[in-house]
């Protein structure tokens, strides 16, 4: 993979997770703790040289990272082949905030489209995708 035309699209969003007293700071916080890197550091680590794109659109975040990744890929302007990867790591005061502001389902359970609906429910995930731009033969499409 290394030198490889490969784009790296992250969709992270992990609010509520970075605080923190002074004594637990290091020359690590910044760069470990800024999202706005993940992407970079995948890209550096795997020796990519395709586009790096980390984004924060809350739970929309995977599917906005697959998107951006699918027009770089299909457009063959910015890349030849895109990973991205999406997560969604919930922390314990953002989960109390929005149930004390009524966000959140009271039964726990979402009722999508239904008059029941009182709410939505929090999760975390994780997913993981490989797009390939159009290849002369299959041997080609792996990456």
């Amino acid at each position: 993979l290394t030198s490889s035309d490969v784009g790296v699209f992250v969709g992270i969003e992990v609010s509520g997770l970075r605080g923190g007293s002074e004594a637990m700071m290091s020359v690590f916080s910044t760069s470990g703790g800024a999202l706005s890197i993940a992407s970079g550091r995948l890209s550096y680590t795997l020796g990519l040289v395709g586009p790096c794109y980390s984004l924060d659109t809350a739970c929309s975040s995977a599917l906005a990272a697959l998107h951006i990744c699918s027009s770089a890929v299909n457009g063959g302007e910015e890349c030849q082949d895109g990973v991205g990867i999406g997560t969604k790591i919930l922390s314990e005061a953002v989960n109390i905030a929005t149930s004390v502001a009524g966000m959140t389902s009271s039964r726990g359970r979402c009722h999508t489209f239904d008059q029941r609906a009182n709410g939505y429910c929090r999760g975390e995930g994780c997913g993981a995708f490989v797009l390939c731009s159009s290849a002369e033969d299959e041997s080609e499409a792996t990456l």
